[in-house]
């Protein structure tokens, strides 16, 4: 008698494209190679033509593990069967802490895209309600936009303002670029 641990990896090596083999590899011994603390903050992602590319989750760990990119090639060079070339690091396709990679592997596109929403810095936590007086008391376009904006000044009275442009902004956008998404934007291009 065999155990299912034993079954599914014998039928994976069937499967699964010696590329694909590799790359589970690096998978299981990642935690082990990068250590206790830069696990949490990076994952492998993709293996191809002998190029590790690692998902970091700030540009901070993307640079700490760029320095020390030569420890980790001869870790891992030591620990398999199969040459690792180099490691790229980078933050674009950091999605989701690690430990929600089994969840999220799980999930549809568009919960996808809510978990996203929700941790976007321009989200405020108004849900927007929308009564049927609402609806009937637009009759027409400049009342349904003054509806509209009494709403929206309503909603954007508690917020803290800008410290650029003095406009109520959402706090995520305050931690992530002191400024509103505006101001930062007009910063990025000048």
């Amino acid at each position: 008698m065999q155990s299912l641990h034993q079954i599914l990896r014998c039928l994976q090596s069937q499967i699964l494209t010696p590329e694909q083999q590799q790359f589970q590899q690096l998978c299981e011994c990642w935690p082990e190679i990068v250590g206790t603390r830069a696990r949490v903050h990076s994952r492998p992602v993709s293996w191809h033509r002998g190029i590790l590319n690692i998902a970091t989750q700030s540009a901070t760990w993307s640079q700490e593990l760029t320095l020390k990119r030569m420890q980790l090639l001869y870790r891992l060079n030591q620990k398999l069967l199969f040459p690792v070339e180099d490691i790229k690091f980078s933050t674009a396709q950091w999605r989701y802490p690690a430990q929600d990679q089994q969840r999220v592997s799980r999930t549809s596109p568009s919960d996808d895209f809510s978990q996203l929403w929700h941790n976007h810095p321009s989200r405020v936590g108004f849900p927007l309600i929308v009564t049927e007086s609402c609806i009937n008391s637009a009759v027409t376009p400049l009342t349904a936009f003054q509806q509209w904006a009494h709403t929206v000044q309503q909603r954007s009275q508690h917020l803290p303002l800008c410290p650029q442009c003095h406009c109520p902004t959402p706090p995520g956008e305050l931690t992530r670029w002191s400024v509103c998404r505006l101001c930062a934007m007009q910063n990025l291009e000048s």
